[in-house]
């Protein structure tokens, strides 16, 4: 045999027995889940038509098949906003660091559920505030597509004013192969308390599986 092509051999071997080895492991110390990173960007249009805010949050995640939880987020977000009062702009940054967890509930066929929940801190150029939301959302599946129609109760979770909000979501998401996800979201905001309208957004997020 070619010396080459035993190396060849014995280095793939090494390599698929190495692989099997970090999978175990990975399942070992991640409690069976999967391990995922998402990447979303969300533009933040508000009602004025004249303020607006960007947004990138990165997500690294274990999803489990089965177990009481079928995911856990981390979120960091990062935010520049630009605000526009009589006349003056002016512009601000906003930093977040969250814990989301998920439900999924199966109903019939390809139709389901799930409910998240998030507690998380905000820090920004002027202020700071403890906030958490809870999520409820119908979902279609069927091959590579899905779909979402849900809706997010936000509320500030130390008293600061201004951070209470309901929101209307949804938006198709799009499995490619087994390693990809893409989702598309549209989402509108009102105020909790005087139920005006603050913005709409627009958010897209890139999840790879590992």
């Amino acid at each position: 045999m070619h010396p080459h092509l035993s190396l060849a051999r014995y280095a793939f071997v090494v390599l698929a027995a190495g692989m099997l080895t970090v999978t175990a492991m990975a399942e070992t110390l991640l409690w069976g889940g999967r391990p995922e990173f998402g990447v979303e960007y969300e533009h933040e249009k508000m009602a004025d038509n004249l303020s607006h805010g960007k947004g990138l949050t990165l997500i690294p995640s274990l999803s489990f098949k089965n177990g009481p939880i079928h995911r856990i987020d981390l979120l960091f977000e990062g935010e520049r906003d630009k605000e526009v009062s009589d006349g003056v702009t002016s512009f601000s940054n906003l930093y977040k660091v969250a814990v989301r967890v998920r439900k999924n509930i199966p109903l019939q066929g390809d139709l389901g559920m799930y409910f998240r929940g998030l507690v998380g801190r905000a820090k920004g150029d002027s202020e700071s505030y403890y906030y958490g939301y809870s999520d409820a959302a119908l979902r279609y599946e069927r091959g590579f597509f899905g779909f979402i129609m849900g809706v997010r109760v936000q509320r500030s979770l130390d008293g600061s004013s201004g951070h209470d909000v309901n929101k209307f979501r949804l938006g198709p998401s799009f499995d490619i192969g087994e390693h990809h996800e893409l989702e598309l979201r549209w989402a509108r905001s009102w105020d909790a308390h005087t139920h005006a309208h603050e913005s709409d957004s627009y958010i897209a997020e890139y999840t790879y599986k590992f």
